[in-house]
């Protein structure tokens, strides 16, 4: 447990850090952290610069790598995400609910692709990414989930969440079939995201379309929508869902 959080310390880093650096993030002892990174650099997880400080190494990435090439919603994906953005010649995400968070897990970058627009491995609070949206309408427990993110992330881009219009906006999703954020997550970048359902009739994850706001305002999401449907349809289908 200690080496994992010492190396998920390094991997949220923006650069390399010393003993004490993580030591003072983790709340550890100096000599406890100097010791769980002896075994992962023997491990080959991180490494030592020149200078003395840590950083993690590509091994944490293989791992991944071989990890995300072998699931199975993003293989069943991969075919129908292409379609999609050849149609759209829009961003095209495949995100996962995990915990409070939407990960994305897979993406098809737009040919004129967005500055400061969400990207592989990236982690945003659900209640804001429409294709967070997508995802949390259909939990079982969606209000008790919809007020306890909101109490840890209570403000987007656009302000101060209002939890009764969200569940309204939750709602609406469920009869449609389809979420928007418009700027709540990424300022100047909408999107529309609609839900994989599989095999157990429960969504496995959401497929969304991206871009900015001049491009794709509500009229062209709208217009988007039933593309995106369709590719989500056949998605769960290839998972075996009826």
């Amino acid at each position: 447990m200690k080496g994992l959080r010492v190396l998920e310390c390094l991997v949220r880093a923006d650069k390399p850090l010393g003993i004490s650096a993580v030591a003072a993030e983790l709340k550890l002892q100096k000599s406890n952290v100097h010791r769980t990174l002896a075994t992962l650099i023997a491990m080959r997880y991180v490494t030592q610069d020149a200078s003395g400080l840590y950083r993690p190494t590509l091994r944490i990435w293989e791992q991944g790598a071989r990890v995300i090439a072998r699931d199975p919603v993003r293989r069943a994906a991969l075919s129908f995400m292409q379609a999609l953005h050849q149609e759209s010649s829009e961003t095209v995400s495949l995100v996962v609910l995990d915990g409070a968070h939407c990960l994305w897990i897979h993406q098809i970058v737009a040919p004129i692709p967005v500055r400061l627009t969400s990207h592989v491995g990236q982690r945003a609070p659900a209640i804001y990414p429409a294709a967070g949206k997508a995802l949390l309408a259909y939990q079982p427990d969606v209000e008790k989930r919809v007020k306890a993110i909101a109490t840890r992330y209570p403000e987007s881009k656009r302000g101060r969440v209002k939890i009764a219009a969200l569940l309204a906006e939750l709602a609406t999703v469920r009869r449609t079939g389809c979420a928007y954020s418009e700027g709540d997550w990424r300022e100047g970048v909408n999107g529309v995201a609609s839900a994989i359902v599989g095999a157990d009739a429960v969504p496995v994850a959401a497929l969304a379309l991206s871009g900015p706001s001049e491009r794709m305002d509500q009229e062209r999401m709208k217009s988007l929508s039933n593309a995106l449907l369709n590719a989500c349809t056949h998605i769960g289908n290839a998972l075996g869902a009826s």
